[in-house]
């Protein structure tokens, strides 16, 4: 089992969350603070298995991107989502 925690800019999270739910993946959605450039973003929680992160990772590629940002200080890019994948070693559901 993983668990894929994904911080996403605001604007993908409702095409990411509708995605995942029309492919069965479940997914939780927590309000989460901060920020690159005081941009909004929240946090999306989603549990599955090994096998599923190759179809996850391809949702993320397909809905999100990163975008540039051209600013006094200098460009910079703001990536769409940032993804970390962790181990789990059991899930419930109850």
């Amino acid at each position: 089992m993983k668990m894929i925690i994904a911080i996403v800019q605001e604007k993908y999270a409702d095409a990411l969350i509708d995605r995942f739910l029309d492919e069965e993946i479940y997914v939780t959605r927590l309000s989460s603070t901060g920020g690159f450039f005081k941009s909004g973003n929240c946090t999306l929680l989603l549990g599955c298995k090994e096998e599923e992160l190759e179809k996850i990772d391809s949702i993320f590629k397909e809905l999100t991107e990163p975008e540039d940002v051209h600013l006094e200080e200098g460009d910079y890019q703001i990536s769409g989502a940032t993804i970390f994948v962790v181990d789990l070693e059991e899930s419930k559901r109850i």
